[in-house]
């Protein structure tokens, strides 16, 4: 069933001309500046072009049970945003939901625009660490343990796996990501864990991200409580199919982030295979994670929202954020975005942002 909405117009108009300055973005390490310019995403379009522009967007009617994967038939929304006078860059993608909850469970509206919810034309930036964390404490579950283990490389000085996922993800450490990946083993983590059987079709995670080779992993050895394991040393094969090191797209990334969040809400079968108390371990670095959608949230949803995510950028490639966002009155939504510096990078991914929530704000 299909509905049309034409609110959207007048309030990306006025959400764009109220972007038009300068904000404070915090990053996964430390604020910057990031300055707007009016016209210039909206490739000169004008407030009352936007307001006058009529915008019917078509909307399904959400049909509660598990998620498709991979994403089936999210709905399109270039021409409705085209329609407001914002075209998307070229090499920007985004996907969004808005999700509900009914008598018979969760239920996702799904868009998508640029190259889209399954695209993986994008360097996925430190956005994948999530999937390396989840994949670590999978792998260290299999053994018997928890993300309250120590594990020592080689002899070195133990440190609990806890300590090392929440680095990677809270302060965005490189050299963190690189141990959880030499916990699980780059084989490993991309034939057990990164399955299709899984949900993960697209992503590949190998490259190291200090510039040490994760395919060559030294012996480790596992303690928690009077348990202990080593882990003999493993030598991964590079993956062929994934030429640029690492691969993934935003519909698997955002997965990582769903599952955790809406852990105890989803179907068993969804569900990482993870301690209770990591699952709230990796859900606080989410929140406490510095992202970039946090101004256009703010703009959009108001004071006082969560957002649970993990941003990333290459500054030559790509900037991206993952998240799903609680408005203070309980409504949530995913929403995650890349954009090629060459178009803007961050700033203009901020301005998507705000432009993908008015959508989702608005019906």
């Amino acid at each position: 069933m299909r509905r049309a909405h034409r609110a959207l117009a007048g309030a990306v108009s006025l959400l764009l001309v109220a972007a038009a300055g300068t904000v404070a973005v915090r990053t996964s390490v430390t604020p910057a500046a990031l300055a707007f310019i009016a016209g210039g995403p909206l490739g000169g379009a004008s407030a009352a072009a936007l307001a006058a522009a009529p915008v019917p967007v078509p909307t399904t009617v959400p049909a509660p049970g598990p998620r498709a994967s991979p994403l089936s038939s999210p709905i399109p929304v270039d021409g409705v945003l085209a329609a407001a006078g914002y075209k998307l860059p070229p090499g920007a993608a985004v996907y969004a939901a808005k999700i509900t909850k009914g008598p018979g469970g969760l239920a996702y509206d799904d868009f998508e625009g640029g190259a889209g919810a399954l695209g993986t034309d994008f360097w996925p930036a430190s956005s994948i660490k999530v999937l390396a964390a989840v994949g670590a404490l999978e792998f260290v579950g299999q053994q018997g343990f928890t993300g309250a283990a120590t594990v020592s490389f080689g002899g070195g000085a133990p440190r609990t796996i806890r300590s090392i996922y929440d680095a990677a993800i809270r302060v965005s450490s490189n050299a963190d990501y690189d141990l959880l990946v030499e916990i699980a083993g780059v084989d490993w983590l991309n034939k057990q864990f990164l399955t299709p059987a899984r949900g993960f079709t697209k992503t590949v995670i190998q490259q190291s991200y200090t510039g040490g080779d994760l395919r060559s992993t030294p012996a480790l050895t596992l303690t928690e409580g009077a348990r202990k394991v080593v882990v003999p040393a493993r030598t991964s094969k590079f993956d062929n199919d994934c030429p640029q090191g690492q691969c993934s797209d935003l519909f698997e990334m955002s997965e990582s982030v769903r599952r955790l969040v809406l852990n105890d809400e989803i179907p068993p079968a969804e569900r990482f295979k993870l301690a209770s108390t990591d699952v709230a371990g990796l859900n606080a670095a989410l929140l406490a994670a510095e992202g970039w959608f946090e101004p256009a949230v703010a703009r959009v949803l108001g004071a006082g929202a969560l957002i649970y995510g993990k941003p990333g950028e290459v500054s030559t490639r790509d900037c991206l954020d993952v998240t799903l966002i609680q408005a203070r009155d309980g409504r949530r939504f995913l929403l995650s975005a890349t954009m090629p510096e060459n178009q803007g990078g961050c700033p203009a991914l901020v301005t998507l942002a705000t432009v993908i929530l008015t959508l989702l704000n608005s019906f």
